[in-house]
């Protein structure tokens, strides 16, 4: 089995945990997964790994350039497909985490933690896991949180506006890890 799927997966854990917590987890925990990400990507695409690379550092653009450095990252995540279609997945993902992140929709380390899947597992099967993991990992919190009224919270926040139901979102990659290391698994054996 891929070492590299379960130290993700145990890193996602931990850090799930520390979410959980105090909904505060630092930078570096992010940089943990991502740089060696970015250097395992940079061994098979040199290119997409600059592309990523100024995409990523493209969201850190000062809140005044903010549109400036939107519009780079966008430029750089198209680019990635054209230099290597194998990549598409990851500069989807990517385009729809940030995009999600800047609505305010999930958190940055959230955001993060899905690049770094993409970045390690940059496949069509990693994306609809992160895309499962997101959406069972908020129905889990929601029915915990709000019990038999879960429903009946959702529903307010879809048809009048009130405040969210945002909540500590890591640990949805943490499941989108392990959902990943079983298909591939039973695909494999």
């Amino acid at each position: 089995m891929n070492y590299h799927l379960w130290l993700l997966f145990g890193w996602l854990v931990f850090e799930t945990v520390w979410d959980l917590r105090s909904h505060n987890v630092p930078v570096w925990f992010s940089l943990v997964m991502l740089i060696p990400g970015i250097v395992l990507l940079a061994i098979a695409s040199p290119f997409v790994v600059i592309l990523a690379a100024v995409s990523l550092l493209s969201t850190e653009i000062s809140r005044r350039y903010w549109l400036v450095g939107m519009a780079g990252m966008y430029i750089s995540l198209l680019a990635i497909p054209i230099i290597d279609i194998s990549c598409l997945p990851l500069a989807l993902g990517w385009a729809v985490l940030m995009a999600l992140w800047l609505a305010n929709v999930i958190g940055g380390a959230d955001a993060l933690a899905g690049m770094s899947l993409l970045l390690f597992f940059p496949s069509w099967t990693m994306l609809a896991c992160i895309g499962l993991g997101i959406l069972a990992w908020f129905g889990l919190l929601l029915i915990l949180h709000f019990g038999r009224s879960a429903g009946l919270r959702l529903w307010a926040v879809a048809t009048t506006g009130a405040s969210g139901t945002r909540v500590a979102g890591v640990g949805a990659y943490a499941l989108a890890a392990l959902v990943y290391a079983v298909f591939s698994f039973w695909h494999i054996g």
